[in-house]
């Protein structure tokens, strides 16, 4: 690919997403995530992907998150309560950073839609 991909921003509806099982069902304390995404970009390598990922309010456990990743909050508001009980607010318009191995909880307040970039535990291999 040699041209700029457009990730889309707004919060209207958006065709082409497609149910995913990315919150195991065994870490989910409450409520139906729902989820459904649709990746818009992924590098030769399968290491870095890009696109977008939407859910319906739920809480559920990360014990380890499996890559890197970038957030950015379409739509929605989450909680993300740290290990030690600490909790940081995000809402529609902000953005996040979340570590490989990070073990957290996410409540998730509303329904979600973020933008999210990912860099896979593999890139650290190579």
């Amino acid at each position: 690919m040699s041209k700029c991909v457009r990730l889309p921003t707004g919060s209207g509806p958006l065709s082409g997403l497609q149910p995913t099982d990315y919150i195991p069902i065994d870490t989910v304390e409450s409520g139906d995530p729902q989820e459904r995404g649709l990746s818009y970009y992924a590098d030769q390598t399968g290491q870095l992907d890009a696109g977008v990922w939407e859910c319906e309010p739920n809480r559920h456990v990360i014990e380890a998150a499996p890559y890197d990743e970038f957030v950015y909050l379409l739509q929605g508001r989450i909680d993300v309560i740290d290990e030690e009980g600490g909790i940081e607010s995000y809402k529609a318009g902000d953005s996040f950073m979340m570590p490989r191995g990070c073990k957290c909880t996410w409540d998730v307040k509303e329904p979600v839609r973020k933008l999210y970039v990912v860099l896979t535990a593999t890139a650290y291999q190579g």
